[in-house]
């Protein structure tokens, strides 16, 4: 069992980014869907791409956005990856031939996993939600015996108090936001810092 790499999302400031960069995340999320209490501006996501895009990867967050919007987006800020809800595999396809990084989300409902149009890997990361993602829900982590890991995240309802409940499905990857914050966009040092010695704890 691998220690996961951990996307931490709905971020805004470069503190917070700072911090999760520090404590070992392998991935920032930065949401521009227009639906959501974390919903950063233009120039602040520019601003985490300017600091962190060389080493680490900066995703853009979108929901049921269209090609142009997320093409002006990744103009405007200069970010190479983005994370797609709601959006036809099409889409994904032809940001991808524009030399995108997509990550594409699908929504778990009762108790079968979906099935991914595209075989999940390193490069081509999917990640797993509730089946309204971005509501903070999890899903049944016993359904991750269901697929291959190697790509796929787990995000919803991910805590420093049930991440170790998690690892014990071996993920590949976590994706999360509201367990690590004080509020909507703002993080919170010591529930960040417990997150990562939980996740240290659970593989020695």
């Amino acid at each position: 069992m691998t220690r996961p790499h951990v996307k931490i999302c709905g971020l805004r400031r470069i503190e917070d980014a700072a911090l999760a960069v520090e404590s070992g995340a392998r991935a920032l999320g930065c949401v521009l869907a227009s639906d959501s209490p974390r919903r950063a501006s233009t120039s602040e996501a520019r601003a985490l791409v300017t600091a962190f895009g060389d080493h680490m990867p900066v995703v853009l967050v979108f929901r049921g956005a269209t090609r142009d919007e997320v093409l002006q987006a990744c103009e405007r800020t200069g970010a190479r990856e983005v994370q797609l809800h709601e959006s036809p595999e099409s889409l994904c396809l032809e940001l991808e031939e524009r030399a995108l990084r997509v990550w594409r989300v699908l929504g778990v409902e009762g108790t079968a996993l979906p099935t991914p149009c595209v075989t999940p890997d390193a490069t081509r990361p999917l990640v797993l939600d509730s089946a309204h993602g971005g509501s903070g829900r999890s899903f049944d982590w016993s359904l991750l015996s269901q697929v291959p890991h190697p790509g796929v995240f787990v995000a919803g309802g991910i805590t420093p108090d049930n991440v170790a409940a998690l690892c014990a499905h071996d993920p590949y990857g976590i994706d999360l936001s509201s367990g690590v914050e004080s509020a909507p966009g703002v993080k919170d040092g010591a529930r960040m810092r417990a997150l990562f010695a939980n996740l240290k704890a659970a593989h020695r």
